[in-house]
């Protein structure tokens, strides 16, 4: 993902927004796995069970079947997918508590140690959670933008009293750094809002003023194509 700019950019301002971008990058790839199937399974992951009295982890006695390796082309569907239970006699124990934690169509795969799980459609309470992770990857990002420009200052600082280069440089170079962090800091909040609508649907309401003016920045933005159901 590239931000613009409309001038020239010294090399401390080109090393920041080469390392912003990264961030961008990374940022949509982080939000696209929030309410998709590979959040569900984390959700799964979780799940704990009691193994010969031990409090266990279902991922100790399982593991989730990576679609590209299943050799059994019959049983692949958009919203569920399969796990491989190690021990044939945890299979209906496993069932059991998959089912005890809001997956409620779970089914064993005849003659063999799999188990497919359909994933719910997600309650107001995940979708508020999941929204509530949006936010919570919108503020790290924007901090992780923040150190990007304070860390280019300092280097610029050292490079100024070490007479590396002259202030005439330094100036604008810090002024580029303002304006690269607003832009990718706008970028970021734009990029959260259309996930926490693409999220909750019918039940997305804003939160203030603020937040709908940049709803409709947003409908104006390229953003606005990102998470399409």
């Amino acid at each position: 993902m590239k931000l613009d700019t409309d001038t020239p950019l010294d090399s401390y301002s080109l090393a920041a927004m080469a390392r912003t971008e990264d961030i961008l990058g990374f940022l949509v790839d982080d939000l696209n796995v929030v309410g998709s199937k590979d959040a569900f399974k984390n959700i799964l992951y979780g799940v704990r069970l009691i193994v010969e009295g031990k409090n266990r982890r279902l991922s100790d006695f399982s593991e989730i079947i990576n679609e590209d390796e299943d050799e059994d082309k019959n049983n692949k569907l958009e919203d569920s997918f399969k796990i491989n239970v190690f021990r044939e006699n945890l299979i209906e124990d496993v069932i059991s508590i998959i089912k005890q934690n809001g997956f409620k169509q779970v089914t064993r795969v005849k003659n063999s140690t799999h188990i497919i799980i359909k994933i719910p459609e997600p309650t107001q309470n995940q979708l508020n959670e999941f929204a509530g992770e949006t936010k919570r990857i919108e503020r790290s990002a924007i901090s992780r933008i923040a150190r990007i420009k304070s860390d280019a200052i300092q280097r610029i600082k050292a490079a100024l009293e070490r007479e590396y280069i002259e202030p005439h440089v330094a100036v604008p170079a810090k002024a580029h750094l303002e304006n690269i962090q607003q832009s990718a800091v706008s970028e970021i909040r734009l990029i959260s809002l259309k996930k926490r609508k693409s999220l909750l649907g019918r039940f997305f309401s804003y939160s203030d003023e603020e937040e709908k003016k940049l709803g409709k920045k947003l409908e104006k933005s390229p953003h606005n194509d990102l998470f399409s159901n």
